[in-house]
């Protein structure tokens, strides 16, 4: 996209005077921002349709999933030869489109390139505004107020102090590691230091901040010190292992931060050690300035580190001490509720959920704000105050995804049939590849709701070729096929495609096992629990399964010795057998 675009899209914004140099001058447009949970989203309009994205300054471009670009019936085609896009932990099966009309705030550009591949992104982003847009001007990051803004320098801004809002805040100003101006994609890197060790930092609003094993290691912080967090991933398919460990301390241009826990993973990203992400955006104010190759930041108050040792309670002390835009009489509702939501993603639901009542009493046709409130209220554990303000979001729209889907939940034990009626709403107006619909097969299966749940998996799989939940996904709808006793060809090709996927998951070559039991391929169904025995010798399922599949096989003595061993580890598993539909002994 060139400067032209951008240039041409900013004349519709008001100019402000930097205050430290009188010859340079700001022109400035807003997007406002979302926090949906930890995740900044952002609409934009793609050849007329508001499609919510993902702030994200660590990917290098802007993102379509396969599913959003489906929806939008935008054309596909290949990435340039040679192209490779490598994600946090696996490179990342890919094509590109170009959006006829990208509309952002008043303005429009024109031929936008995106690509089109990855994971979903969850929090109802359908893509990601990554670098090829947020880097395009220089960019203030005010997410605790939910708020971007791309600012246009103009004159002599070389000695600028770009931290216009400081007033007596200290502010902290950071040199970057990459001209910014001559490579206008490039990451937003930094040298910081963690232990008395100089690493790299790259700014990442799209992921919380985590720390590469060998990083970690070589600070001084050892695999004893470190506690198991499973598994995380990024845009690709792999995923890596992950810890939680302690931190003494952290220091970026001057500011420092002590006695932390922070997430680490054996991830290798070539040119950083660590992401700095959405927790540090929300903790600090930021503007990054190309022409000076700087950042300037300010403390919000409260922690830096969502993992942070300190107590998260301090947060809510902290928070009253920085709203970092202004008193709170200069807000309107859409401005108490941006910022409601950056405090409930800092955990800090009491200055939510007094920012969000201000929301929705000055603008009490706001759907969304009920939305957000109700969230809050859940994370406080207020139930009743909660469904009050989802009944009273969907009163003013009755199709609103998340009420609907949120509503549903905590309806299932005391509304069953009115939690059903949510879900076909929601079933009724969502397009056939809205990734809401594996939550909504997720909520069927727990009204035991087996043929309204398959029904949704159908919809969600066909779009999702690349996506990593894919082989979960596959190994669902085929027990769910095996339950209901239908469409076993179909059920065996899902069952494959998840083996081939991941043929170290015992649980699919389990679900497999059974399939074959039902379609009578004994001899194949006690090779696949053999093989999940490998994997996870103790598994109940898989014992049982083989138990059944030796016993058929005339292998009487052995069949029940894995039959008792399954029922020892699992006593109720003849039961579970029946309601999951599966092949009984005997």
């Amino acid at each position: 996209m060139s400067k032209r675009g951008w240039l041409a899209l900013c004349l519709a914004f008001s100019s402000i005077a930097a205050t430290a140099a009188e010859r340079c001058t700001l022109s400035k447009f807003e997007i406002p921002v979302a926090m949906i949970g930890n995740r900044p989203v952002v609409k934009i309009g793609i050849n007329g349709t508001q499609v919510p994205l993902l702030v994200d300054s660590g990917a290098f471009f802007s993102f379509l999933s396969p599913a959003a670009a489906n929806q939008l019936k935008l054309k596909l085609s290949s990435l340039p030869f040679g192209m490779r896009i490598d994600g946090l932990a696996g490179e990342v099966e890919a094509q590109m489109t170009v959006v006829d009309r990208m509309q952002l705030q008043d303005g429009e550009l024109p031929n936008i390139e995106f690509v089109v591949g990855g994971n979903e992104i969850g929090s109802g982003a359908m893509g990601i505004l990554g670098r090829n847009i947020l880097t395009m001007a220089d960019i203030e990051y005010d997410l605790a107020n939910g708020m971007i803004r791309i600012f246009f320098p103009k004159g002599d801004c070389g000695d600028t102090n770009f931290a216009y809002w400081a007033g007596d805040q200290p502010v902290v100003m950071l040199p970057l590691l990459r001209d910014l101006k001559r490579s206008p994609r490039a990451a937003i890197r930094a040298v910081a230091q963690i232990n008395d060790k100089k690493i790299r930092v790259l700014f990442d609003t799209g992921a919380t901040s985590m720390l590469a094993l060998s990083a970690a290691q070589s600070a001084g912080i050892g695999k004893e010190q470190m506690k198991p967090a499973g598994r995380v991933r990024g845009g690709g398919r792999g995923s890596v292992d992950a810890w939680t460990a302690p931190l003494n301390t952290f220091v970026l241009g001057g500011e420092t931060v002590s006695d932390i826990r922070i997430p680490v993973a054996d991830f290798d990203l070539a040119d950083a050690d660590m992401l700095l992400g959405i927790d540090f955006f929300l903790a600090h104010r930021i503007y990054i300035s190309k022409g000076q190759r700087r950042m300037y930041f300010t403390h919000n108050g409260g922690p830096v580190f969502a993992l942070s040792a300190t107590d998260m309670a301090k947060v809510r002390a902290a928070a009253a001490s920085a709203p970092a835009s202004g008193e709170a009489s200069e807000l309107d509702a859409a401005g108490y509720a941006r910022r409601g939501a950056g405090s409930a993603s800092r955990n800090d639901f009491i200055a939510a959920l007094a920012d969000l009542d201000q929301a929705c009493a000055l603008a009490p046709n706001e759907a969304d704000y009920f939305v957000r409130r109700a969230v809050v209220h859940l994370a406080l554990r207020q139930g009743r105050e909660a469904m009050q303000d989802f009944d009273a979001a969907l009163n003013l729209a009755p199709t609103h995804t998340e009420a609907l889907l949120k509503r549903a939940g905590m309806r299932l034990r005391s509304a069953s049939d009115a939690a059903l009626a949510d879900l076909q709403t929601l079933d009724n107006t969502l397009p056939p590849q809205a990734h809401a619909r594996l939550e909504m097969a997720r909520l069927y299966l727990r009204f035991d709701h087996t043929s309204e749940a398959l029904v949704q998996l159908t919809h969600w799989i066909p779009t999702r070729d690349t996506d990593i939940e894919l082989p979960q996904v596959l190994n669902l709808r085929c027990r769910l096929r095996l339950k209901l006793g239908i469409e076993l060809d179909g059920a065996l090709s899902d069952c494959d495609r998840a083996v081939d996927a991941d043929d170290k998951n015992a649980s699919f070559r389990v679900s497999r096992g059974f399939l074959r039991l039902r379609r009578g391929e004994v001899d194949k169904a006690q090779s696949d629990f053999d093989k999940a025995l490998k994997l996870k010798p103790d598994d109940p399922w898989s014992l049982y399964g083989r138990g059944i599949a030796r016993s058929r096989l005339g292998q009487a003595e052995a069949g029940r010795a894995d039959l008792d061993a399954a029922r020892k580890l699992r006593p109720q598993i003849d039961a579970d057998a029946v309601k999951k539909g599966l092949p009984a002994p005997g």
